[in-house]
């Protein structure tokens, strides 16, 4: 099969897509969200270079590095609907985090509106730019109730918190801690109508952490609306351990400073003054040079290849068919307390929950006793999380909810 999925009818056979991975099937896997299992040809693509590498590693990445790199870029941007140079290959959404906004532009007195729903990441990475570059920042309460939130809530919210001083907006598509996934488009409409009553100079950056809903949901960067965009591609991409990526609207690639010297022909081109300052893309510029795991980041392109040979459309359904059947399960289990949205415009594939008596760490440890594996929040506020992906059937969702209807037994 060498990783093919079969796509020659309408409907995919998911028994097949699941047989691409070497998961325990002891078990049924509902935390991949947290670090996932690699598909086949995947798994041949970092064999292979990491072979070659082995053999003759210098001659191999001599010959093989600007090819290689360039298509992983172009793979990521055919993906999203965007051009390669505003494609920055990473190792992490962290990475890619730290990249962003330490390397924003922002002057004392400017301030970085945010969120108090953020990973420890966006926070750390928001806090680090803020120290170095003496602005602001403030963040904002969006819900409450997370299970029973609604999009204009959201969207008022945080446009309500602007201010004068405001120049980015950095917020998380899907929030790791509840499962609410916020409507980045209606957020990044209502920031352009902001926008067109003040200068270049005092514009807003949309900033989004998109890890959680990159590789499920079927959206363009053109139609999210975002600046800049970050995600991690080895959670439901899919893809190679220690990949990310970070992608940067044309329009906005004058804010961003490049934070590590990047390794490509034409910024060492520039370097050496053989090509002027400033004609150089994004993508040259700001992807981190130094020496990686190349057999990961060049095995990127078969991750992207693999998402659109079952077609975004039909991960995106899959993933919120099996999410929304988890949901509703655990909604009318008394001893549960479901923090995640039933509506799939408000939630993704992440779902978060409690159950009645008993701490997340023990319910995690009682579905494992189960066979299941879960994962737990990394909040201050900490729940039990069911992710199922394209690797899940409806039959291990169901076994799910039946384990936790007599979790308390």
């Amino acid at each position: 099969m060498n990783g093919t999925i079969n796509t020659s009818t309408n409907s995919i056979h998911w028994k097949e897509v699941r047989s691409q991975f070497n998961l325990n099937g002891a078990y049924i896997h509902l935390a991949q969200m947290l670090l996932a299992s690699h598909p086949k040809q995947v798994r041949e693509a970092i064999e292979l270079h990491r072979n070659k590498l082995d053999d003759n590693p210098t001659e191999y990445y001599e010959k093989n590095y600007v090819a290689f790199e360039t298509r992983a870029r172009k793979a990521a941007a055919d993906y999203m609907k965007a051009d390669p140079e505003e494609v920055v290959l990473t190792d992490s959404t962290t990475m890619g985090l730290g990249l962003l906004f330490t390397g924003l532009k922002l002057k004392k007195g400017e301030e970085i509106l945010t969120t108090a729903h953020d990973h420890y990441s966006t926070e750390k990475a928001i806090e680090y730019a803020a120290l170095k570059n003496g602005a602001s920042v403030r963040r904002v309460q969006l819900y409450t109730d997370s299970y029973n939130v609604n999009e204009e809530e959201l969207i008022e919210k945080l446009i309500k918190a602007i201010q004068v001083a405001t120049r980015v907006v950095a917020i998380t598509w899907v929030h790791s801690c509840t499962g609410v996934k916020l409507p980045v488009r209606q957020i990044a409409e209502a920031l352009k109508k902001i926008n067109e009553q003040r200068t270049a100079e005092d514009r807003i950056y949309l900033c989004v952490d998109g890890v959680h809903a990159f590789g499920v949901e079927n959206v363009s960067m053109k139609e999210l609306g975002c600046d800049f965009f970050v995600a991690g591609t080895h959670k439901w991409i899919f893809g190679p351990r220690g990949t990310g990526i970070l992608w940067g609207k044309k329009e906005a690639w004058d804010m961003l400073i490049p934070s590590i010297p990047a390794f490509s022909d034409l910024s060492y081109y520039m370097w050496t003054g053989a090509i002027p300052a400033g004609k150089i893309n994004f993508s040259d510029l700001h992807t981190p040079g130094g020496f990686h795991a190349f057999e990961h980041q060049w095995a990127l392109n078969e991750a992207f290849e693999f998402q659109m040979n079952i077609g975004k459309a039909k991960v995106e359904e899959r993933t919120h068919r099996l999410s929304t059947l988890l949901k509703q399960g655990l909604k009318d289990i008394k001893h549960i307390r479901l923090y995640t949205p039933i509506d799939k415009a408000l939630s993704c594939g992440i779902n978060c929950f409690d159950v009645e008596g008993m701490k997340a760490e023990e319910v995690v440890k009682k579905l494992h006793a189960k066979k299941i594996i879960a994962s737990v929040t990394p909040y201050k506020a900490i729940y039990a999380r069911l992710s199922p992906s394209i690797v899940n059937s409806e039959e291990e969702v169901r076994a799910c909810v039946k384990a936790l209807e007599e979790i308390l037994s």
